[in-house]
C-alpha cells in the first residue's frame, strides 16, 4: 500500500545484511565548534550533537565527520531515476532503522510522537498544508541499533544507525547513502530525510549540507530534539545555548540568521541580521526580540535574539528571526505561493478564465491582486479566478496576477518580493484591427467605403499597420486582411 500525505505510509521493506558499507563516522574529527567556520573542511560533513538533561537543557556543538563520497552521486541518480517534478511541498520522509519486521507498529507510533510535536511550534504549526510527510518501513534484521545502551554493541540494522558517533555518546548518526536510498525508495520527492533509531537513549543529530536528521523514536525528547535538528537541517539555524565553545568568541560574524557578533545598536545602525525585529513580541514566539548575550556555544562575544528559544532549550518556541529563516527556506525553491493555475505566458480569449490556487495556510489567506496593463483592477482584488469577457480588456492587453503570502511573520521587504511573491502574466489574444469595419459579417464595398473614411479623419481604427501613422501602409494592411478574410491578430 502507498498513500501520501500526513500520517500515511509507504508499505517498503529493506533488509541489510551485516558488514555492507562503513559507518559514515569512521575518520571523524572533533573541531571546537565556536572556533571554526560554520563550511566544513574538505572531504568532510557538519553535524550538529545536541543533548539536553532532563529539564531539556541543551548542550554539545558542531562536529566534522568524513564525508561518504557517495552521497551526491547518489542522490543525483535517485533523482534522475525517480524523475520526481516539483510539486510545491516540503516532503519529508521518515525513514526507521533498528525495526524487525514485527516492530513496524513501533516505528509509526514512534513518528507520530514526532510529529505531533513538529506542528505544534510555528511556524509549522500554521503552515503544516505546505509539507508532505511519507513513512518508509525499513526491516532490520535486529532490533535496536549500534553502542546502544554501551559502547561496543553492534547490531545488524539497515541503515547503520548508532551512538557514540565522533566520539560523543549522544551523538546519533546514521549511513546517510542508505538513509537517502531508502527514502527515495518512497516514492516521491525527498527534500528532508528523518531518520528513527528503535532506542530510548537520549540522542540525535542534524546535517544540514545533507538535509537530515536523525532521532532517537521511544525517548520522551525525541520529538523535540526532532524539531530542534529541523531547525539546522531546514533553517541554517545555529544553536543558541552557550556550552562547548570558547567562554568569548573573538572571530567574524556568524552566518546562520539567529546569532550575531553585533549588538542591539550596532545591529540597527548597520541594519544588519535582525535589527527590524527589535523590541517584537508575537503570540507563539520566543520574545521580546533584542539582543541576549551568549550563543552559538560560547557565553560572551555573540548575541542571539530571544532569551530562551527552540534552539536554546527543548520544550521552547521558536524566535521570529528564527521563524523569518524558517519561511525564507520554507519558500526558498521547495514553495511557491501559486500552488496551480493558469500557466504563465498563456494568451487568453474572450471566452477564457484566468485562474489561481494559492497556496492556503491554516492561520490566513494569501493576497491575490490583478492588473490590467500594470494598473490594480479593484474588483478583483481576493479573486482567484477572471472571466475574460467581463474583464472588458482590448486584445494586446497584459493580464497579470500577484499573489503575496502577508504574513507578520516576515519583515524583510526582499524576502518578502523574491520569496513569498509569486507573479503570472497573460496576454489578451484576439483582433486588433478587424477588417469588417460595418460589423455586419460580411467584407464587401461597405468596409472600404468605412475604411477610407476612418483613414482621413485619422480615426485609430484605419491604423492596420499599427505605426500610428496613416499612409500607404494602412491601405495594404487593410487590403491584406480583406483578402485573407481574417482580423489581424493582437
Amino acid at each position: 500500500m502507498a498513500r501520501n500525505g500526513l500520517g500515511v505510509w509507504c508499505g517498503l521493506s529493506l533488509v541489510c545484511s551485516c558488514g555492507v558499507a562503513a559507518s559514515v563516522a569512521v575518520g571523524s574529527q572533533d573541531v571546537p565548534a565556536a572556533l571554526t567556520p560554520f563550511d566544513a573542511p574538505e572531504g568532510t560533513v557538519k553535524v550538529h550533537g545536541c543533548f539536553g538533561d532532563e529539564h531539556g537543557h541543551l548542550e554539545g556543538g558542531i562536529h566534522f565527520i568524513e564525508q561518504d563520497p557517495l552521497v551526491l552521486e547518489l542522490v543525483e541518480a535517485l533523482e534522475r531515476a525517480q524523475g520526481a517534478a516539483h510539486d510545491n511541498r516540503v516532503d519529508i520522509v521518515f525513514v526507521g532503522d533498528g525495526y524487525t519486521a514485527g516492530e513496524m507498529a513501533q516505528f509509526h507510533a514512534d513518528v507520530d510522537r514526532v510529529l505531533d510535536t513538529f506542528f505544534f511550534y510555528e511556524p509549522f504549526k500554521s503552515y503544516e498544508p505546505y509539507f508532505r510527510i511519507t513513512r518508509v518501513e525499513v526491516v532490520s534484521n535486529e532490533s535496536g541499533v549500534d553502542n546502544d545502551p554501551s559502547q561496543g554493541i553492534d547490531r545488524d540494522t539497515a541503515l547503520d544507525m548508532g551512538y557514540w558517533c565522533s566520539g560523543i555518546e549522544r551523538l546519533l548518526c546514521v549511513n546517510v547513502s542508505k538513509a537517502y536510498t531508502a527514502a527515495f525508495m518512497g516514492g516521491v520527492d525527498v527534500d528532508q530525510v528523518i531518520a528513527i533509531a528503535n532506542s530510548s537513549k537520549y540522542g540525535g543529530a542534524g546535517y544540514p549540507s545533507n538535509n537530515l536528521g536523525t532521532v532517537a523514536g521511544s525517548n520522551a525528547f525525541a520529538a523535540d530534539i526532532g524539531i530542534h535538528e529541523f531547525g539546522h537541517s531546514f533553517g541554517d539555524l545555529a544553536d543558541e545555548y552557550t556550552y562547548g565553545g570558547p567562554q568569548t568568541y573573538n572571530g567574524p560574524e556568524l552566518s546562520p540568521a539567529d546569532v550575531s557578533i553585533f549588538d542591539r545598536s550596532e545591529q540597527i545602525s548597520m541594519e544588519t541580521k535582525w535589527w527590524r525585529w527589535m523590541d517584537a513580541s508575537m503570540s507563539g514566539f520566543d520574545g521580546p526580540t533584542s539582543t541576549y548575550e551568549g550563543g552559538n556555544y560560547s557565553e560572551f562575544g555573540v548575541y542571539r535574539p530571544s532569551n530562551n528559544s527552540m534552539m536554546r532549550n527543548l520544550g521552547r518556541p521558536f524566535n521570529l528571526p528564527s521563524a523569518e529563516e524558517i519561511l525564507k527556506k520554507l519558500y526558498g525553491g521547495e514553495v511557491d505561493p501559486i500552488d496551480d493555475g493558469t500557466p504563465n505566458g498563456t494568451e487568453l480569449m474572450e471566452g477564457d478564465t484566468a485562474w489561481v490556487l494559492p497556496m492556503q495556510p491554516l492561520d490566513h489567506d494569501l493576497t491575490v491582486i490583478w492588473y490590467l496593463d500594470d494598473v490594480i483592477v479593484p474588483a478583483l482584488i481576493g479573486e482567484t479566478s477572471v472571466d475574460i469577457a467581463m474583464l472588458g480588456a482590448m486584445p494586446g492587453s497584459e493580464l497579470k496576477v500577484e499573489v503575496i503570502d502577508a504574513t507578520p511573520w516576515v519583515r524583510n521587504p526582499d524576502t518578502r518580493a523574491n520569496r513569498l511573491t509569486e507573479t503570472r502574466v497573460f496576454t489578451i489574444g484576439g483582433c486588433v484591427r478587424d477588417p469588417d469595419l460595418t460589423g455586419d459579417g460580411e467584407l464587401d464595398f461597405f468596409d472600404v467605403s468605412a475604411f477610407l473614411q476612418a483613414l482621413a479623419n485619422e480615426d485609430p481604427i484605419a491604423d492596420f499597420s499599427g505605426d500610428g501613422l496613416y499612409d500607404f501602409f494602412d491601405v495594404s494592411a487593410f487590403l491584406q486582411a480583406m483578402a485573407s478574410g481574417e482580423c489581424v491578430p493582437a
